[in-house]
């Protein structure tokens, strides 16, 4: 059985505090023939009724509880119920359709009563910063009343269960409930989080991300699947603003995780979804290479090349989007280098690959963007950057910082296409960048790839790496004679850059 990802290290604020003032119920021993069930219930409602407490009565104020009775606070009242020793007496079972409603800082919670077992004399209410903790609450309420309205809650997310309780014993939980209690909200909506990465060490998983654009989240919600789309590993909030999160102890396996921003109560939609494996090879794979794809009609077959390396791919994900770096029309698990899709709606498609390991995800391949239903191209032109000595995938930006005679130089690779029966002959190459002077490198051939190396230590470079635009086009040639060109930040081709670095940094 998989575990979940540990929660959260560091507690919010609590729901509902334990406290004298809990009203928790006092019973005496049954005697062998005749007792009395003791109960004290807060407040001045009825069994069956609802209770209405303050939050002040639950919370800790300079490490003084609140009390029954104190100012503010309803005052306790005992209920006197005579037991038989011939009374066939059972722990309750458990509540049903717990719900909650949340109107500024009041939260009131309504569930049915259990059906089974002897009836409950109250309730223990649950309160968690994630599914199935009570890290927040765990507190009798003291009366069977089906309702508690608990005034001025602190905004927070909070995990809710109730459990019944009587003289025998107390039932399993009622159904989980997720209550979020609004602040004072920055604005009326949050992006979702951006450029999540994932690390695995052992059973260590280290998550970062980026802060999205526009208002700035005060918390993150992390869900995690067996199966993508699914949160039944874990769905909790990280309770703060940072972008990194580590969880220890996690259990063998592949996880799909999604993250969600959280403000004031306004939480985003869920983030691309990023895969990692627990267990196994010591690190990711390297990205896959050479994506590429052929259409036919509504028929769309990708083929891409093999994550190479010491740890290989056990399997891939294909991402599509409606846009660049999107993946909201697919995010599908693929054991092979190729994909065929039939009945593919007309439209246009961003399609990127990424391997899947024991340890973790690559990054992406090159991405490629079809069009379904045009008018097919027999010839395209696409090229993708990659810097063996410093990025294991496809990347924007190639790195000099070897002295002559070492190091690896960056590598363009087409990954251009030709529908049958032409194929392509010729690659034309034009590189260009400034390194103290303007360099240009040019090459026509056979070859679908070009090496580009310089030194470290030039006129222009830095300690930290001053950076250079890479302009490069590609223009090939088709057997048929026809050619087609891709040039770096045009269309789909991102922008690339060089960085100049200083000798020894």
């Amino acid at each position: 059985m998989r575990r979940p990802l540990l929660s959260i290290a560091t507690p919010v604020a609590a729901l509902i505090a334990l406290s004298s003032c809990g009203g928790g119920a006092s019973r005496a021993p049954a005697a062998p023939s005749t007792g009395l069930n003791i109960i004290q219930i807060a407040g001045g409602s009825a069994p069956g009724g609802a209770s209405t407490v303050s939050w002040s009565c639950f919370s800790r104020v300079g490490g003084t509880a609140g009390t029954f009775g104190a100012p503010g606070c309803p005052a306790p009242r005992v209920t006197l119920r005579a037991l038989t020793k011939s009374a066939e007496v059972a722990a309750p079972a458990a509540p049903s359709a717990l719900s909650a409603t949340v109107t500024g800082s009041t939260v009131t919670l309504n569930w049915i009563a259990p059906v089974g077992g002897d009836a409950p004399d109250s309730y223990v209410v649950e309160a968690g910063s994630s599914t199935g903790l009570t890290d927040l609450a765990s507190f009798d309420t003291g009366s069977a009343a089906t309702a508690l309205a608990v005034l001025n809650v602190p905004a927070g997310t909070y995990f809710v269960r109730v459990r019944a309780k009587n003289s025998i014993g107390q039932s399993g939980p009622s159904n989980e409930f997720l209550v979020v209690v609004a602040g004072a909200a920055p604005c009326g909506s949050l992006s979702a989080p951006t450029g999540i990465v994932s690390s695995v060490t052992g059973n260590t998983v280290v998550l970062t991300w980026t802060t999205p654009a526009g208002c700035a989240p005060t918390n993150y919600i992390i869900q995690a699947g067996s199966a993508p789309g699914l949160s039944n590993l874990a769905n909790f909030s990280t309770g703060s603003a940072a972008t990194s999160f580590a969880a220890t102890g996690v259990g063998a396996g592949t996880y799909y995780l999604r993250l969600l921003s959280a403000a004031g109560g306004v939480v985003s939609a869920p983030s691309t979804e990023v895969v990692f494996v627990v267990g196994g090879c010591g690190s990711s794979p390297n990205a896959p290479m050479n994506l590429r794809s052929l259409i036919s009609g509504s028929t769309v077959v990708l083929v891409w090349d093999a994550s190479a390396g010491a740890c290989p791919a056990a399997s891939y994900v294909l991402q599509a989007g409606s846009r660049s770096g999107a993946s909201d029309i697919a995010n599908t698990v693929v054991t092979g280098t190729t994909l065929t899709a039939t009945g593919v709606a007309n439209g246009t498609y961003f399609i990127r690959v990424l391997a899947v390991n024991a340890v973790g995800q690559s990054a992406p391949s090159n991405e490629i963007a079809i069009a379904v239903g045009a008018a097919p191209s027999p010839l395209s032109a696409s090229f993708v950057l990659f810097d063996p000595a410093s990025q294991a995938g496809a990347t924007t930006e190639c790195r000099f910082r070897s002295q002559a005679g070492q190091g690896s130089p960056c590598v363009l690779s087409s990954s251009s296409t030709a529908l049958a029966p032409s194929e392509i002959v010729s690659y034309a190459w034009t590189v260009q960048y400034t390194y103290g002077t303007v360099k240009t490198l040019t090459q026509n051939g056979s070859s679908p790839t070009l090496s580009i190396a310089d030194v470290c230590g030039g006129p222009t470079s830095t300690v930290d790496g001053a950076a250079q635009p890479l302009n490069v086009t590609l223009t090939v040639t088709s057997s048929l004679g026809t050619t087609a060109a891709a040039t770096s930040g045009t269309g789909t081709q991102p922008a690339l850059q060089v960085r100049l670095f200083t000798c020894g940094s």
